[in-house]
């Protein structure tokens, strides 16, 4: 059980992460396990099983797509990908429930806001305010929080009067996951920190760490790491709130 969400009224999120697809952009992913071109016909499957379980929210958190990041000028590139994001947003249009989309390292930031850019960054839903932060690798691939983004993630910790939050970022915040690659913010532990501090957030939503990471209770603030969907089995979490706490399960597409 994940407990320390309060009274709020949001009765069921589901998130899901990583698709790294790719249909109409040519090839695969540089890494054989990121089924990249079974991607649309397992997304689809998954659309039909998120439908069923009548969601308040979808949350999605990055690498939409496994674009390739050596082309991200070459416009008939662009045009490949700007299909393979209408695949996606056409799926995603079978919901009835908000969304609460951000993109990944292996997304294109401009396309991405050509389909998902008019989706509130900052929006209320069933009790609960869910912020999506949208950043960036720095040096190193280091993720980092900067510029308006650290502004909007500053002032929402201050707002007293805010209901609980839940905040979806691509990035792992919390715990620390650098074996091999750096997936956690640059400044995790002190992100981490002033989140606990804030008193307001309740849940913080990431992927990018494709081996997922299981809901960490800190202090009052739930954090968790979904495992990426284009891996085998390819999972996705449900989470269901209620006035005692949020039950977490795993679904899975196995094959």
């Amino acid at each position: 059980m994940l407990k320390g969400l309060g009274k709020a009224a949001l009765n069921r999120i589901v998130h899901i992460s990583d698709l790294h697809l790719r249909h109409h952009l040519p090839g695969a992913a540089s890494i054989p396990t990121r089924l990249s071109r079974e991607m649309p016909e397992l997304f689809a499957q998954a659309i039909e099983r998120i439908a069923a379980l009548s969601p308040d929210l979808l949350v999605l958190t990055g690498d939409l797509l496994d674009y390739p990041l050596d082309a991200l000028a070459d416009v008939e590139t662009q045009s490949q990908a700007r299909l393979d994001l209408a695949l996606i947003a056409d799926l995603l249009d079978e919901l009835t429930c908000p969304l609460a989309v951000v993109y990944g390292n292996h997304d294109h930031p401009a396309l991405f806001h050509e389909f998902f850019g008019h989706l509130p960054a900052d929006r209320i839903a069933a009790g609960h305010r869910v912020v999506s932060f949208l950043d960036d690798e720095g040096e190193g691939n280091v993720p980092l929080r900067t510029g308006s983004e650290r502004r909007r993630f500053t002032d929402v910790l201050a707002d007293e009067a805010s209901p609980p939050q839940i905040h979806v970022q691509h990035y792992v915040v919390w715990p620390e996951r650098n074996e091999g690659y750096p997936h956690t913010y640059g400044d995790g532990a002190e992100m981490r920190d002033a989140i606990i501090a804030g008193g307001v957030v309740r849940l913080v939503l990431s992927g990018h760490y494709h081996r997922g990471v299981a809901p960490l209770f800190d202090k009052g603030v739930t954090f968790v790491t979904v495992p990426a969907f284009c891996e085998f089995p390819h999972p996705f979490w449900v989470y269901d709130l209620s006035a005692g706490g949020v039950h977490y399960s795993e679904h899975v597409l196995a094959r």
